[in-house]
């Protein structure tokens, strides 16, 4: 018998999120973070899941300063905060005690906004996409995650 990718992994436990690829060639992806809303880049070069400085309040999140400071291929290493026991949903998917790194996303933002592409308040990074053991669907713009 053949199966489709899609059914395939929802035999397996896998749930479907619609992916959009936006202007910059960016998949996006929307999440709810502490019961808010949101829009992330599907980024699985990033290590950590991540949220734009500026939105530490708007998502009710609790930072603290850290020593650690965050890389990315476009600029220098950047200050960050450091947030544990947050709330992620990714479609049927959740994780009660989310891990997010918390940096200046300006940058990052404005790229986007050059490109033609809106803005986003976050980057879903590795930890999360290993965490549920993520497959993204290229060809059906979707990413299916192990509940």
């Amino acid at each position: 018998m053949k199966y489709s990718l899609s059914s395939l992994l929802r035999r397996k436990g896998y749930g479907r999120v619609s992916l959009k690829k936006v202007k910059s060639g960016h998949y996006v992806c929307k999440v709810v973070l502490n019961g808010i809303d949101a829009l992330f880049i599907v980024d699985s070069g990033a290590s950590h899941t991540c949220v734009a400085w500026d939105k530490e309040a708007h998502f009710k999140i609790n930072a603290a300063a850290t020593e650690q400071q965050a890389a990315s291929a476009s600029s220098a290493e950047m200050e960050t905060r450091h947030s544990e026991g947050n709330k992620l949903y990714i479609g049927s998917w959740e994780a009660e005690h989310q891990e997010i790194i918390l940096f200046d996303m300006t940058n990052v933002n404005a790229a986007l906004e050059r490109l033609g592409a809106t803005p986003v308040d976050g980057i879903l990074g590795d930890d999360v996409l290993t965490s549920a053991k993520a497959v993204l669907d290229y060809n059906r713009s979707g990413l299916y995650l192990k509940h």
